[in-house]
């Protein structure tokens, strides 16, 4: 798999809604899927705002299917301002705490 591959661009403007967010986690998983090694590149450049129910969908969900160390270690958001990066850290935080006391 080149870089290029491995890289998931979210679309221009401001995220919100779970229902929108699903096709972007789909390309996430299926990459990781792909490869146990690869890195995913999450490109955020085009985001002004993130909802955080398109932040927890997106990849918070991937939290509990992959586990939080799988997403720290393999996933990376590139180019993204400081309150879409701090949303997507938060829907992070609370589905690590969900794996906490499951």
């Amino acid at each position: 798999m080149n870089d290029e591959s491995c890289i998931v661009k979210l679309p221009r403007g401001a995220l919100a809604s779970r229902q929108n967010a699903i096709p972007f986690r789909l390309k996430i998983t299926a990459l990781l899927n792909q490869s146990s090694s690869e890195k995913v590149k999450i490109d955020l450049s085009e985001v002004s705002v993130i909802s955080g129910s398109f932040a927890d969908e997106c990849i918070g969900v991937i939290v509990k299917q992959f586990g939080f160390d799988t997403v720290m270690n393999r996933i990376r958001l590139i180019n993204g301002n400081q309150n879409v990066v701090r949303s997507i850290a938060e829907a992070i935080r609370i589905r690590k705490a969900e794996l906490n006391f499951s």
